[in-house]
């Protein structure tokens, strides 16, 4: 069990038991009077839990020891301005009166220790070094130097100042003052809006409680369609309570790429509103739902509207995240996902289906900086056109051109080993040196496949590769393998090298 014993605002330290009695003999600066502040010895007494006097000097004492026959009391103090050692006759009931100089040491004396019966072992200052040296208090003449100490006539401490004002309270309204905590670029996939990025700039207020985003991108690929293929979003998140809000407007016009039987591309205007709620379960798990109002415009042939929408969707997710991360991706943990959503156009009929969204993500931890990562994903769209999801490239089956499988269901399976390749590579100019550091290693296996109404083919692929993390922003990842076609019965002649970027799954 733990006690206290004293409980004030006086520097304490130095704390032993005594020889004599239920007592602790420790230093404080609690001493009063003429010397006040100076750090004295004092007796604690253990029953009755009062403090008396030990010494009462124009000094300071330090390293309170006792002698091996219990009789003595040796520390360290400076009352003649150099710090040497003294002692004093410890007697039942009585207070010392007479303290002896024991040492005489001109440049300082540290942390003195019995070595044994009559020897004490201390730290000291000369030739500029610290070194140990050994003291045989037999040496000591007979002509030391002794003070005599007179007490206080009462036994008091000195207290603190108070500051003497009238009390008064305030309510103080908060002022958000925002700043611009980062910018940068996205690109990101959902079942409502496809396949999208662009620039992001992110705004906060002091105490990070208020969100804003911008998104601005434009999808034109000659001069003339600059203008109308701007694609802006504004997004205000709010932070400040359990449950986390956001809502926000947008504009995405330009040419799209979610092709039925032959590829073509369309143009579509949509832009809408939206809200948010996050409900956090605990510290790993939330409730995710969101609802949109969008207005969309498609035509394939140019300047035929073919068809109108407005589109009311609504989703629900739980999301668990206790990852722990490394230099290029989680090494431990679970990352998982469930989302159910619905679309419909509630004016014109024209669109309605449902989105089934399972991601699931487990490491395994087989050393301080190597790991296991399992990853299984089915991404499923049913009904009346239902949005593509999109696969190929770095980021989820890799070796395949990115984004060129696509379908309105998609599976994805990955199994990746993780370890350090090269800690730290340096090279030296005669100007300037250049490093670079935490070189990570994978070795992967990934299947999938996509489908519309009939499943046609599983393909999949097989390598290593490096991934490099560059100023902790962005990591850049350079893969070598060999695709696994036809229905995943043959790999492929050669090789595939695929260089991009973005953190491991």
């Amino acid at each position: 069990s733990l006690l206290r014993l004293t409980n004030d605002y006086y520097d304490d330290k130095d704390p032993i038991f005594s020889s004599i009695g239920d007592q602790i003999i420790f230093c404080s600066d609690r001493t009063s009077g003429v010397y006040e502040k100076k750090y004295n010895l004092f007796t604690l007494d253990l029953k009755s839990y009062q403090i008396k006097y030990l010494s009462y000097l124009n000094a300071d004492f330090h390293s309170p020891i006792i002698s091996p026959d219990e009789k003595s009391l040796y520390f360290i103090s400076d009352y003649e301005g150099v710090r040497n050692i003294y002692s004093l006759e410890l007697q039942k009931n009585k207070i010392p009166d007479r303290i002896r100089k024991v040492s005489n040491f001109l440049t300082g004396i540290f942390n003195a220790r019995f070595y044994d019966d009559s020897t004490l072992i201390f730290s000291g200052f000369e030739k500029f070094s610290f070194n140990l040296y050994k003291y045989d208090l037999n040496a000591v003449e007979d002509s030391s130097i002794e003070m005599t100490v007179k007490f206080p006539d009462k036994e008091s401490q000195w207290t603190s100042g108070k500051i003497i004002s009238e009390i008064e309270r305030k309510k103080y309204n908060y002022d958000r003052e925002y700043t611009l905590d980062y910018a940068q670029s996205q690109v990101s996939t959902d079942p409502i809006f496809g396949t999208r990025g662009g620039a992001v700039l992110s705004l906060s207020d002091l105490l990070g409680d208020d969100n804003y985003f911008f998104l601005i991108y434009n999808t034109a690929n000659v001069q003339s369609d600059f203008l109308k293929s701007f694609n802006v979003a504004l997004q205000r998140i709010n932070l400040s309570d359990r449950s986390n809000y956001g809502y926000g407007v947008f504009h995405f016009s330009g040419r799209r790429y979610d092709i039925r039987d032959t590829d073509e591309f369309f143009f579509e205007r949509s832009f809408g509103g939206f809200f948010l709620l996050n409900f956090p379960i605990s510290r790993f798990q939330r409730f995710e739902t969101s609802v949109s109002l969008v207005n969309s415009d498609k035509e394939v042939i140019s300047g035929v509207i073919e068809r109108k929408a407005l589109l009311l969707s609504n989703t629900l997710s739980w999301v668990m995240d206790n990852s722990l991360w490394g230099p290029s991706g989680p090494l431990d943990g679970i990352r998982a996902r469930l989302l159910l959503g619905y679309t419909g156009d509630i004016k014109f009929s024209n669109v309605n289906y449902f989105t089934l969204i399972a991601d699931y993500r487990q490491y395994f931890r087989l050393s301080f900086r190597s790991a296991l990562a399992f990853r299984s994903a089915l991404f499923y769209n049913e009904g009346k056109e239902a949005r593509r999801y999109f696969m190929g490239g770095s980021w989820d089956l890799r070796g395949w051109p990115r984004w060129s499988i696509r379908g309105e269901k998609l599976w994805l399976s990955s199994l990746e080993l993780r370890f350090p390749l090269i800690d730290e590579i340096k090279i030296r100019f005669p100007f300037v040196g250049l490093g670079f550091f935490g070189i990570r290693g994978a070795l992967f296996a990934d299947a999938g496949g996509a489908w519309d109404t009939e499943y046609r083919s599983t393909l999949g692929s097989v390598g290593g590769g490096i991934r490099f993390n560059l100023f902790g922003a962005i990591v850049l990842r350079y893969d070598i393998g060999k695709k696994i076609e036809n229905n995943f019965s043959d790999f492929q002649n050669g090789l595939f090298y695929q260089f991009f970027f973005g953190w491991d799954f």
